[in-house]
């Protein structure tokens, strides 16, 4: 044991060793003395009571002084205390605290001077300075007296062994007395003081004193027991300490990063000091907050008035300022888009005419909404309502839909429209209503989300990434990603959530990200990776997505008649040829096209569904051949063939890549290929030519130019034409070795059919079997294109004779009007299946998985359905209702005539088993985290599955009690509400993976 005075003379002399001691040195020494000083009292308190200790969260310089006066106050009215001297140490630093005296008004108390000082405030120099120093010395001196007088004659007793645990014990001994500083003040195993200093959400921070203090995590189970107890033991406390800890990550977006936050808490308030980052300098701040009536967050503004919390993120970052520059980028992007469409696409002027999409709502795992498509505007709402309630998820809604339905154009218009109505509102703080802005983000070609929403607010003064996400969690803004998939120009992940998890993470549960992707594969891999990824169970997030539908004969009719173009003329039109014109992209080209003639309906002989993407591509290669010139007057340097055979050769090496930009050296190979000549110098000019292609498509990512196509069905036409070619040429396997390098979109998958079905057939039979051959990657896009290309011809075709499918994924396959004979699919799954109406067909499943099952047709007779048993139907609609249980599905199967084997009654589940199974898909399917109330019951309004069998609360206790889930409370307002927090996921638990002994067990408890 060594003498305590002494050690505490060694703390000391770390804050006022060297050269020369300034006020500075002086402050931060007596903010230790003042802290050991409250550290004792808070020992002493917790030997007489270890639960009525209430030390508090995060102590500063004035907790500290609260501190002392209620300790005081506690041990001085104590008859025969056990450190009377204790009592007279709190009494000599109160007294010397309260004789501080300064001439200057902004430092007339210790704690106004030592604010000002520790946040960068200015000092006055020469004899104010002086004066100030010597005050605090005085002050300092005194204290470390009254300190050294209650250590006196004690002794350093360090109990445990270094390598026992991280913290150990310290306790003062006296002759007659000692007094335990555990868990106040404890020693590292180097035998280094350590200090209390905050507690965090999760564990306790200790400082280790010096000139530079170190904050060391506290983690001892045995540690953070002990400071739970001593912390102040209000019901209201994880409340508080969580309000306070949700504050410094908001505040974090907007202070100086050289200046660190400082608060202190006293009677439910807490008081931030920190420095906001401003475009020129900093301001020195002082905010107050508080956890107001009916839990609401709320901000002492002037005039010590309490208003909402959103009001202060309002007011520090200039909200309509804010809407004002939003405002002005995504107006240069509108017309940007509106430039490069009149420019690059040859349209003779701006498409400004807006027709509102309609989006038909589904869950991730396709499950639709009862009802038909919404306006895109009853979308918005959904999200301005979602962006009200404070948690308990982050709500991602996906946006998706074919290239040319207009995705961009709606994003961006809606954006618009909002930050001009925010930035035209009132500037009320104080009011109640406050809309959220929308920030349109732009993806293409940008490495990763972060940079992709800096580039967004770049000019927004006050306002990052990191302020971006305090006010999505906030409510005041929701972030619109635009071709999300586009991010390092990829067109698919292994880990589709990468980019994502951080930003879900850093939002904890609230606020709102919308996401547009060019693609239904990344919203595949999504799911794949939701399902299979650890990672993933930490995240609180709930799924949505918008299926953008093509256009109404309605909403085309209004389209054409704004262009002055009779809606008559689509009388004429063949029902495929009218249903290209759905898309708006096409619906322009027919009106730039075809205005100025008389029949509108077929050209040359050409349908309108052939002729109209052949004028598209022959107007973009021709344009693009005129920048290929070695002078003027010059003949060409590639002829339009070539031209034409270097776009489809990118497109091919796009797919193949996971691409949409392609380098010059990747852009001069294809030229070689296209030219049939390795030498590009043979052609004069040419290679330095090549750079001038689609003119803005020529994108810049670092230092790095690289090519892209001016619009997306300019990339699946081109694709399309590559296969075709090879089809053409015979080369059938060539073709089915690109069904694996990526998923092609409806464009691609069309034109391939319409323009060559006999070989599209040959094709589909030469694919039979190959799944197998594939890595898991590329066997999902083989079965996704397999399913697209089975699903055109059959369409087309409208009969389906004599045929094996086998390993396709189909989104929705309509058999309703089909003629089908003999038709076996064999490994398919179908996200929805319809079967024609009672006739003779005969259509056998075997080992398919059939998501929904749709019999609606009058009179249903599923007599021609064989091998049904082998299969998985997960639930099934008809005139009648919905069937969604193993029990109900097979009832209903045998019901229609389906001839279904009678189960063994061995094998039979118990009711508990089968609703645990149906429990578990539903959770893989849609990959929404469960949010429960204290009865176990789901907080979400789409978790009506949930009541289905009864069984729900007792499998919510297996998944406890088995511990392959934990619930853990989340404040999210109102009544208290858990997270079903899995530990094991929750596709393992479905398929019972035996490697994994939590599966086990819980399998184990539900079959008891």
């Amino acid at each position: 044991m060594s003498g305590a005075a002494e050690q505490y003379d060694d703390l000391l002399s770390g804050y006022l060793d060297g050269d020369r001691v300034t006020l500075y040195e002086n402050l931060a020494a007596l903010d230790f003395a003042l802290r050991f000083v409250m550290l004792c009292a808070a020992a002493t308190l917790h030997d007489r009571d270890p639960h009525q200790v209430n030390v508090g969260r995060a102590p500063g310089f004035g907790g500290y002084l609260a501190y002392l006066k209620t300790a005081h106050s506690l041990l001085g009215s104590t008859p025969g205390t056990q450190h009377p001297t204790l009592v007279e140490l709190l009494r000599q630093t109160l007294t010397t605290v309260r004789a501080y005296r300064s001439g200057s008004p902004e430092f007339a108390t210790l704690e106004q001077l030592r604010n000002h000082a520790s946040h960068g405030g200015p000092i006055p120099t020469g004899q104010t300075r002086d004066e100030l120093t010597k005050q605090v010395e005085e002050v300092l001196d005194a204290v470390n007296t009254a300190v050294r007088t209650f250590l006196a004659d004690a002794a350093v007793d360090v109990l445990g062994e270094p390598t026992e645990r991280a913290f150990r014990p310290v306790t003062l001994r006296w002759p007659n007395r000692h007094l335990a500083l555990w868990p106040f003040i404890c020693v590292d195993d180097f035998g280094r003081w350590c200090l209390y200093a905050q507690y965090t959400s999760h564990h306790p921070v200790y400082i280790r004193p010096g000139r530079s203090d170190v904050r060391v995590p506290g983690r001892d189970e045995d540690l953070v027991t002990a400071l739970n107890d001593a912390r102040t033991a209000k019901p209201e406390d994880t409340v508080f300490a969580a309000f306070v800890e949700s504050l410094r990550n908001d505040l974090a977006g907007f202070r100086d990063p050289d200046y660190e936050l400082h608060h202190y808490e006293s009677g439910g308030v807490v008081s931030f000091f920190w420095m906001k980052r401003r475009e020129s300098g900093v301001e020195e701040r002082v905010d107050s907050f508080r956890i107001g009536p009916g839990e609401e967050r709320q901000w002492l503004a002037d005039g010590n008035v309490w208003l909402r919390y959103s009001s202060f993120l309002r007011h520090i970052t200039n909200w309509r300022m804010v809407a004002k520059r939003i405002r002005q980028y995504l107006q240069g992007l509108e017309q940007q888009m509106l430039n490069e469409e009149q420019a690059l696409l040859g349209w003779s002027r701006p498409t400004t005419t807006q027709i509102e999409p309609t989006v038909q709502m589904t869950d991730l795992g396709g499950s639709p909404r009862l009802g038909t498509a919404i306006p895109f505007r009853e979308l918005i709402h959904d999200i301005d309502r979602r962006l009200e309630i404070r948690g308990p998820q982050t709500q991602v809604y996906f946006v998706a839909g074919e290239a040319g339905i207009g995705k961009t154009r709606a994003l961006l218009r809606t954006t618009l429209e909002r930050a001009r109505l925010v930035e035209d509102s009132a500037d009320d703080p104080a009011a109640t209503e406050q809309t959220p802005l929308f920030l349109y983000v732009r993806s293409t070609g940008l490495d990763d989300l972060q940079k992709a929403i800096g580039s967004a607010v770049v000019d927004v003064p006050n306002v990052n990434d990191e302020a971006v996400r305090t006010l999505c969690r906030n409510g005041l803004m929701a972030v619109f990603i635009d071709g999300f998939d586009e991010l390092r120009g990829g067109i698919g992940y292994g880990d589709a959530l990468s980019s994502l998890r951080a930003w879900i993470a850093d939002l904890g549960g609230r606020g709102v990200l919308l996401v547009s992707a060019r693609s239904s594969y990344y919203l595949s891999q999504y799911r794949i990776d939701l399902q299979n990824n650890t990672q993933n169970l930490d995240l609180a997030v709930a799924h949505r997505v918008a299926l953008v539908q093509r256009w109404t004969d309605e909403q085309l009719q209004d389209f054409l008649a704004r262009h002055d173009v009779a809606p008559q003329v689509l009388d004429d039109i063949p029902p495929d040829d009218r249903d290209l014109l759905r898309l708006p992209f096409f619906a322009k080209v027919y009106v730039e096209a075809y205005r100025p003639r008389l029949r509108l309906d077929t050209v040359g002989g050409k349908a309108i569904a052939d002729e109209l993407p052949d004028l598209v591509l022959d107007q973009y290669i021709s344009r693009e051949s005129l920048k290929l010139s070695a002078g003027e007057d010059q003949d060409r340097l590639m002829s339009v063939d070539e031209l034409r055979s270097l776009f489809q050769t990118l497109a091919e090496l796009m797919a193949t890549e996971h691409e949409r930009l392609v380098t010059i050296t990747e852009l001069e190979l294809a030229a070689t290929v296209a030219i049939g000549d390795e030498d590009l110098e043979q052609r004069r000019g040419l290679r330095r030519r090549l750079t001038a292609l689609c003119g803005m498509a020529v994108t810049s990512t670092g230092n790095e130019r690289r090519f892209a196509f001016s619009h997306e069905l300019f990339y699946d036409y081109f694709l399309a034409d590559a296969m075709l070619c090879s089809l053409y040429d015979g080369n059938i396997r060539q073709v089915v070795g690109a069904l694996g390098a990526a998923q092609w979109r409806t464009a691609t998958i069309k034109r391939i059919v319409r323009r060559a079905p006999d070989a599209a057939l040959d094709t589909l039979r030469a694919a039979n079997g190959q799944a197998a051959l594939l890595n898991e990657d590329r066997g999902t896009a083989f079965r996704a294109n397999i399913g697209a290309l089975w699903t055109a011809l059959i369409t087309q075709t409208g009969r389906l004779h004599n045929e094996t499918v086998q390993d396709a994924t189909f989104d929705t396959l309509d058999l309703t009007a089909v003629h089908c004979r003999f038709v076996r699919f064999k490994d398919c799954q179908f996200q929805k299946l319809s079967l024609p109406p009672p006739g003779t067909w005969d259509i056998s499943l075997e080992d398919c998985e059939v998501d929904m099952l749709d019999i609606r047709t009058r009179n249903a007779d599923l007599n021609g359905l064989k091998g049904a048993a082998s299969s998985s139907v997960a639930q099934i609609v008809t005139a009648g209702g919905l069937s969604d249980t193993p029990r109900e599905v097979a009832l209903t199967l045998r019901t229609l005539g389906v001839d279904l084997p009678a189960q063994p009654e061995s094998e039979d589940p118990s009711p508990l088993a089968e609703a645990v199974r149906y429990y578990l898909g539903r959770i893989v399917d849609r990959g929404d985290t469960i949010i429960v109330d204290r009865d176990h019951g789901v907080v979400n309004e789409h978790a009506s599955w949930t009541k289905k069998y009864g069984y729900w609360p007792e499998f919510v206790k297996l998944l406890e009690r088995s511990g392959v889930a934990v619930l853990t409370q989340i404040q999210a307002g109102g009544q208290r509400k858990y997270r079903l927090r899995f530990q094991t996921l929750p596709i393992a638990l479905l398929h019972r993976d035996p490697e994994l002994a939590p599966v086990s067990r819980f399998w184990e408890l539900v079959e008891a």
